[in-house]
């Protein structure tokens, strides 16, 4: 089998959840949604549009298009049919508001609050994009999956939060406080993981025909399983799920050594109170998370067996 997309692609896909990813996590702690004390809302903000822009560079360079044949970049904007002319509209939309909210946030200008929330949608929607990208490809079965943008979404919220938290200290120059990261890290590698098994164990059960079947194997038992196992499972899913819990757990019951009754503010100051002791630990885990999600669109993209007139590849 011949693979017609390669690590452009790849990192494109990574980035562009990366980069959404970590819009959404400063927009929500702008909001006070991550706590009072949280620490994150600028670091995303400086990341979103230049990530995705670089990634929609390396898209448009694997095509060949942007220096070989550029008009045929003129005939993709107008065809408005193709999910790859609405990805350049929402591509194109959120690299402008990105950098636009970027600088605003970096020179301390206001900017209307309908421009944010844009930015917000637009993120929302070039994380779905990515997973949309492939989802609707009828030639590979295991692309072909409407659980496929959810799992891109998910595993872009996680990286962009991942990013924002190891940019954040470099940022604001100063003591970090943490809010409730953790606890929101914690509940969107759960979610991860519930749709993970979900995309994986559709396959297996052949939803998706014999080629489905095979691709899920060369993941999941194939010459991917210790990529699969060890980078996306092990270091992306498995230690965040054991330190957010922990962490978290840690702090509940400190904040029972002084209160009897238990609330977010409480939690969020017993977390604030454990930082420098797991500053490190914390920054392995957000590394770690980075990697699985390059290690997760690597295994979405190479594993994928195609069709041809009915009959697969082998």
């Amino acid at each position: 089998m011949e693979i017609h997309w390669h690590w452009l692609i790849v990192i494109y896909l990574f980035l562009g959840g990366l980069g959404s990813g970590a819009y959404l996590t400063s927009f929500a702690a702008e909001k006070g949604w991550l706590g009072k004390n949280s620490s994150l809302a600028r670091a995303g903000y400086y990341l979103s549009g230049p990530l995705v822009a670089i990634g929609t560079s390396l898209l448009v360079l694997d095509l060949g298009q942007g220096f070989h044949q550029p008009w045929l970049l003129i005939r993709l904007i107008l065809n408005v049919q193709s999910v790859m002319t609405w990805g350049v509209y929402i591509l194109s939309a959120f690299i402008i508001v990105g950098v636009i909210k970027g600088y605003a946030v970096f020179k301390h200008i206001k900017i209307p609050a309908a421009l944010t929330w844009a930015g917000t949608v637009l993120a929302l929607a070039t994380g779905t994009y990515s997973g949309l990208l492939l989802s609707v490809v009828d030639a590979v079965p295991f692309w072909n999956s409407p659980v496929m943008p959810f799992l891109f979404v998910v595993s872009g919220l996680s990286t962009g939060l991942s990013a924002t938290c190891l940019l954040a200290p470099l940022v604001e120059k100063g003591s970090i406080n943490e809010g409730r990261e953790g606890q929101v890290h914690l509940g969107v590698v759960g979610l991860e993981l519930i749709i993970a098994t979900i995309f994986f164990g559709t396959m297996l059960m052949g939803i998706n025909g014999p080629i489905g079947v095979e691709s899920a194997k060369i993941v999941l038992i194939g010459r991917y399983a210790i990529v699969f196992w060890g980078y996306f499972v092990g270091l992306g899913l498995i230690i965040p799920l054991i330190v957010y819990l922990l962490q978290f757990i840690k702090a509940r019951k400190e904040s029972k050594l002084h209160l009897t009754q238990i609330d977010f503010s409480n939690t969020e100051q017993a977390a604030a109170s454990e930082n420098g002791h797991h500053s490190y630990l914390n920054k392995f885990t957000d590394v770690a998370v980075l990697i699985a999600g390059l290690a997760l669109r690597a295994l979405i993209l190479f594993s994928a067996l195609p069709l041809w007139d009915g009959v697969s590849i082998l």
